[in-house]
């Protein structure tokens, strides 16, 4: 019951989220088909051109009738096919999702560690000036806006150093050398503002550990501080942390939309801008249903794993 209950609710948000975008992007002012026909689309005799590239994409039908055909498409698995580049929806998704997966995993592969490192050294000496320097680093790593950032490493590192490739991706399998070359300044991007809001949680978490009888005990019976620290309090920063994760996974792909922007990194943030400045229906819809599902799933999967590693949780 509780499975069914659960399925129902996904598929119940999926379609509140599908549903709000669908009507959005038809009530808003623009005309994909002149879009599409370009400048010329005001001309007189463009009228006919217009009609038949309306027709084409089912965009002369009524909103009603536009919204069955998308749900009917929509339950067979068929997310249409892009105004733009004729290609399936589908396929495109696919091409763009490794490389935002990629810019994902990495920074929260970076800022973990990062972050346990630096709130457990904060939380150890409570109220002194490294307390006072860590938390404020993690503020301000909060607080610096991704794109101001990214444009600031471009400048440095790729622009005046030359050390990095300012824009592009290169497959891993097909250069590992480009691919981190291409994955390092996006992945520093967006790792920057988790080490600052991780820093916090960890900090937060370690600081309430270290007051705990247990942690008493432990210094009574000669435990090293390295011990202490990393063994329990570090590992028991980490089982919640995760459940972080998942809550921020929201975040971290609207400020991977941001960072491939800026770095021109092909994945499903860059496809979904593009889509919304060309007024691309399927592509806009496609993305934003798959990466709702997305959030969700790892929503779920990091609830599973907090409840599979705490005993606490599962009684």
């Amino acid at each position: 019951m509780t499975r069914l209950y659960g399925a129902v609710r996904v598929l119940l948000i999926l379609w509140v989220v599908v549903t709000v975008v669908f009507v959005t992007l038809r009530l808003t002012p623009g005309d994909p088909a002149e879009l599409l026909l370009g400048p010329t689309a005001g001309r007189q005799d463009n009228a006919e051109r217009l009609a038949e590239i309306r027709a084409a994409y089912g965009l002369d039908k009524s909103i009603p009738v536009q919204y069955g055909i998308f749900l009917g498409n929509l339950a067979t698995g068929d997310l249409g096919v892009s105004n733009r580049s004729q290609r399936p929806v589908i396929e495109m998704i696919g091409t763009a999702a490794p490389v935002t997966i990629w810019l994902i995993v990495l920074s929260v592969t970076a800022a973990v560690p990062a972050s346990i490192l630096l709130g457990t050294l904060a939380a150890e000496r409570r109220g002194s000036g490294r307390d006072a320097t860590i938390r404020t680093v993690a503020t301000v790593f909060i607080a610096i806006p991704s794109f101001w950032l990214g444009l600031l490493l471009l400048n440095w590192f790729a622009s005046g150093l030359r050390w990095f490739p300012s824009r592009g991706f290169e497959p891993l399998l097909a250069d590992p050398l480009a691919f981190a070359a291409h994955m390092t300044l996006p992945v520093l991007t967006l790792a920057i503002f988790l080490i600052g809001s991780f820093t916090r949680f960890v900090y937060t978490e370690t600081a309430d550990t270290l007051e705990r009888d247990y942690i008493t005990v432990g210094r009574a019976m000669g435990l090293s501080r390295r011990s202490i620290l990393f063994r329990f309090s570090a590992k028991n920063s980490l089982t919640p942390l995760i459940i972080v994760v998942g809550v921020e996974i929201g975040t971290l792909i609207g400020g991977a939309v941001i960072v491939e922007e800026v770095f021109g990194l092909p994945g499903l943030g860059r496809l979904l801008l593009a889509g919304v400045m060309s007024r691309d229906y399927p592509v806009v819809q496609g993305t934003v249903l798959i990466i709702t599902l997305a959030v969700i799933l790892i929503n779920i999967l990091s609830e599973w794993l907090y409840r599979l590693i705490t005993p606490q949780a599962r009684a």
